[in-house]
C-alpha cells in the first residue's frame, strides 16, 4: 500500500502538453509585440497606440498582425514647405 500512494502522488512539475506550449507562444508572441511596438521608430506616437490597442484587443491575430504588416508599413509624413 505504501508504494501506491507515491505513484498516485502529483509530479512536481505538471505536464501541460501541447495547450500549454502553445499558451506559452502565445504569451512570449504578445509580449514581444507590445516591447516591438513601443522600440519602432517608424510610426507615429499615434500609429504606435493604435497598434497597441490591436494587440491588447486581439491577441493572438493583433500580435501576428504586428508582426507580419506592421513593422514593415513606414509612416509617409509629407512636409509642406
Amino acid at each position: 500500500m505504501a508504494g501506491t500512494a507515491v505513484e498516485v502522488a502529483a509530479p512536481l512539475v505538471p505536464s501541460f502538453g501541447i495547450l500549454g506550449f502553445l499558451l506559452m507562444v502565445n504569451v512570449a508572441l504578445f509580449i514581444g509585440a507590445l516591447i516591438s511596438i513601443a522600440r519602432t521608430r517608424n510610426h507615429t506616437t499615434g500609429s504606435q497606440i493604435a497598434w497597441a490597442l490591436t494587440v491588447l484587443a486581439l491577441p493572438v491575430i493583433g500580435s501576428l498582425a504586428w508582426f507580419a504588416i506592421g513593422r514593415r508599413m513606414k509612416n509617409k509624413v509629407t512636409l509642406r514647405q
